[in-house]
């Protein structure tokens, strides 16, 4: 029996096959499906990725389950991989995850949940986030309402260009700053 087993093991570890291959090129192939518009065989790919612990086809797979694109949409299986991505730092996935703690999608209500994974994209410069963290403290969604911190965070997400944001100053009442280029020495 012994004999047996060790050459099925060599077997089974040096055979190369798509689905066990190096995750950032089953990723490649996720994401030539997807431009493709072939969202079943993206999801499939992503899958393979995802399950090799791979965080941006975690996210991806997650976003193809909030929307239901190639998969039947299951908020319970894409906060999921949300969460999967999330932890090992992927914005997208944070923020994404942010929003499905906001909106109580596939997990329970929970601002802050919400709030702590909105600011961890937040700090890491993702515009969105940023935007949904400042609208949180204006709204005082789970946090004491603080118009200062608000104007803050939905001021650095408008400086990136993100539309929302800018209109959310504008229902603050403010524009945005100019961004500071430092000072000159006189």
């Amino acid at each position: 029996m012994r004999r047996l087993l060790i050459p099925l093991l060599l077997l089974t570890a040096c055979t190369h096959t798509p689905e066990k291959g190096d995750p950032s090129e089953l990723m490649k192939t996720a994401l030539r499906y997807d431009a493709a518009g072939r969202y079943e065989d993206a999801a499939e790919w992503y899958r393979k990725a995802a399950e090799q612990g791979l965080s941006e086809a975690q996210n991806n797979l997650g976003v193809m389950y909030k929307d239901g694109q190639g998969v039947k949409q299951d908020y319970n299986e894409a906060a999921r991989w949300f969460l999967l991505a999330a932890c090992q730092g992927n914005v997208l996935a944070q923020s994404n995850l942010g929003w499905m703690y906001q909106s109580g999608r596939g997990v329970v209500q929970n601002y802050d949940s919400a709030f702590y994974w909105y600011k961890q994209a937040a700090l890491k410069g993702h515009a969105a986030a940023q935007n949904n963290l400042g609208r949180m403290l204006r709204d005082g969604l789970g946090v004491k309402a603080d118009s200062d911190s608000a104007h803050y965070w939905i001021e650095k997400a408008a400086l990136q260009g993100l539309p929302q944001a800018q209109k959310n100053l504008e229902r603050l009442g403010v524009s945005p700053s100019p961004p500071e280029y430092g000072r000159q020495q006189q």
